[in-house]
Order: C-alpha cells, then sequence, then structure tokens
C-alpha cells in the first residue's frame, strides 16, 4: 500500500558547490601561474626546468576539467519523491571524464523493492567502499539511482532518501549485503545491473577494514603534504 508522501527532494547543497567551485578555479589558477613562470622570471633556457612545469601545468588543468565536469554533476544531480511519483536527474555514465546524465520518472505503485549495498571496489591499487541505491520495478527492471563513495566529501543521504522511497512506496529498504564491484561509480554512477553475488560476513569485514586503511592512509598523506607545505 501507497504512504502520503510529502514532497521531498534531495541535492548538492550551496555549500558543496561553492567549494567544489574554488577548487576547480584553484586547479586552474595553478595552471596559468606555472605557464606564466618563465615569462615572469625572465627567459629560461633551461629545458628540463621548462618541460617540468609545462608538464606540471597540463596535469594541473587536467584535474581542472575533472573539478569542472564533477561540479557539473553536483549541480545537476537532484532525486526527489512526491505523492505519486520518484523524480531524479542523475549520472549514468561517462565518456573519458565526460559525465552524461538521464532522467527517472517512476510512478511509486510501479516500485516492487528498493534496494542499497554496500561496493567494494578497487582504485589506483587501493580498496574502497562505496553505498548504492537502486530500485526494482514490478515489470523487473532494475533502475540505478545514485551511488556514495565513503570519505570526508560531501554526500547525499542515500539512508534517507532510501528510507522515504520505500515508505512512500508501501515498503522496507533491502539490505543486498557487501559485494566486490567493477562498476565506475563516477560522480555518484550507480550501477543497474547487481549481478554480484553478496560477500560473506567475514570476507566483507576485512574488505571494511582494508577500505579504512585506505582512508587513513589518505589522511596521512594529506597531513604529510600539508606539513610539508608549512615547512617550506
Amino acid at each position: 500500500m501507497l504512504m502520503p508522501a510529502t514532497d521531498r527532494t534531495w541535492r548538492f547543497g550551496t555549500s558543496t558547490r561553492v567549494m567544489i567551485g574554488f577548487v576547480t578555479v584553484f586547479m586552474y589558477g595553478v595552471a596559468v601561474l606555472l605557464v606564466s613562470l618563465p615569462f615572469m622570471a625572465g627567459v629560461n633556457d633551461d629545458p628540463v626546468a621548462n618541460a617540468m612545469i609545462g608538464a606540471t601545468a597540463v596535469v594541473m588543468v587536467g584535474f581542472g576539467f575533472f573539478m569542472t565536469f564533477g561540479l557539473i554533476a553536483i549541480v545537476r544531480t537532484r532525486i526527489g519523491i512526491d505523492a505519486t511519483m520518484l523524480h531524479a536527474t542523475v549520472p549514468s555514465h561517462h565518456t573519458l571524464l565526460v559525465p552524461h546524465f538521464r532522467t527517472i520518472a517512476l510512478p511509486l505503485a510501479q516500485i516492487r523493492s528498493v534496494e542499497r549495498r554496500q561496493e567494494a571496489f578497487r582504485s589506483f591499487g587501493m580498496i574502497n567502499l562505496r553505498e548504492s541505491l537502486s530500485v526494482v520495478t514490478t515489470a523487473g527492471e532494475r533502475i540505478g539511482i545514485f551511488s556514495n563513495t565513503s570519505g570526508p566529501a560531501s554526500q547525499l543521504p542515500l539512508d534517507e532518501i532510501a528510507d522515504a522511497i520505500a515508505s512512500a512506496a508501501g515498503m522496507t529498504v533491502t539490505d543486498a549485503g557487501t559485494v566486490w564491484t567493477k562498476s565506475g561509480g563516477l560522480y555518484g554512477e550507480a550501477s543497474s545491473s547487481w549481478s554480484e553475488r553478496p560477500l560473506d560476513e567475514t570476507s566483507a569485514t576485512k574488505v571494511r577494514r582494508a577500505a579504512t586503511r585506505t582512508a587513513q592512509l589518505f589522511v596521512v598523506l594529506l597531513l604529510l603534504v600539508i606539513a610539508l607545505r608549512a615547512c617550506g
């Protein structure tokens, strides 16, 4: 039975957009500064130094593009429910780094189940975790909604969203456990094909511990960079 639903919409907040926008501008600013250094310091005839400065500038521009596309995804992403419908604009896939989006408009009466799971994946050889949300229709089609990578970055409240959708559709959320996956998940993309088998509890615990070590390593490296900059 459908439950009366209050219109609700979830999207990334203004502070997140401003922060990502600032980082994006900073990346491009550093790239411009690096390109300008030889001219600001006079003619530099050292080809090795010029090559290193140019390569670093290219890397910074690359990061700038990535942050730009991430900002576009953050601005466009939206998930909402009203009395009868689930509606959303979410990332569907990406070409190189360019995100593509899809619009979801699904009657709540056609939702058979609301499911979430924890996904383990490797990035640069390190184990990471993300939470993923999907719905299954009465016709048996799975529709990936969104995914949050675990970490300090701003996230959408997937647990809250899942509970709200399930409540509006007159059901409870199904926990699909923890799985290994190769799906990208970039910009919050969520897979619509959950064919992976859930890990047993022992394996899932090992994966979570490994992901915790990855997060701790990231924090240590970040603190090290800050310390080196302070000493420099």
